[in-house]
């Protein structure tokens, strides 16, 4: 079972992460806009998208301003931070607790990569030997 903290747990689930495009997309918004954003392309309750994201500002990843009727919610993190600290996150976990498969994936995927792909990792390791 998943301590708490551990990356895994704290990925976001298929809804959660729905919202939080949604809402890197819309900036600042209300339950409302969001809602609308979403049951534009599938079927969803306004109340399940309220729940998600005061779940979301719990967890940190939104900003709920509760002054005049409607909240407005902003996000807390980017997009991109969001990205890079989640799969540092993962990456480190997998690495600690199963070396050899995650070193041997790692392997497999750079083996695999095409030539484009091969260059942003070539250009991503200069860049940390840079920092």
């Amino acid at each position: 079972m998943a301590r708490r903290n551990d990356p895994i747990e704290t990925l976001l689930g298929p809804l959660e992460q729905d919202v939080m495009e949604a809402v890197w997309e819309l900036g600042e918004s209300t339950v409302r806009d969001v809602h609308n954003l979403l049951a534009a392309s599938r079927t969803i309750a306004y109340t399940t998208v309220m729940t998600t994201m005061a779940r979301l500002a719990t967890k940190g990843l939104l900003l709920r301003d509760t002054e005049g009727l409607a909240h407005r919610y902003r996000p807390a993190v980017s997009r991109e931070h969001y990205a890079r600290s989640t799969v540092e996150g993962v990456m480190d976990w997998l690495l600690d607790r199963f070396p050899e498969p995650a070193a041997a994936y790692l392997a497999d995927v750079v083996e695999h990569a095409d030539e484009e792909h091969l260059a942003e990792l070539r250009a991503a390791a200069a860049r940390r030997r840079d920092q």
